[in-house]
């Protein structure tokens, strides 16, 4: 069963952020804990780590989207599983 990547919660007075780069692209393997986009804010960039292990489905936002905390942005699951639509 695929696991939802949400948009990760990057500091106390910031709602979200920009996706400045996918560093897994569909399809691929990631690990557990391995980067798998960098993320930019009005004060900083930094690489957003894998919290699931396996191929990633599919990726919601493109590079350079505007997204908030909490949203889903990306699905995680087996080789050959579908990603939920959305």
């Amino acid at each position: 069963m695929s696991e939802a990547i949400l948009m990760p919660e990057l500091g106390q007075t910031v709602s979200g952020g920009y996706i400045a780069k996918w560093l897994v692209a569909e399809g691929e393997f990631v690990e557990l804990g391995a980067p798998l986009l960098s993320v930019e804010t009005d004060k900083t960039e930094l690489d957003v780590e894998s919290v699931a292990e396996g191929v990633l489905l599919k990726q919601l936002f493109p590079e350079g989207a505007e997204v908030e905390s909490g949203t889903v942005i990306a699905y995680i699951g087996e080789e050959g599983e579908e990603a939920p639509a959305g």
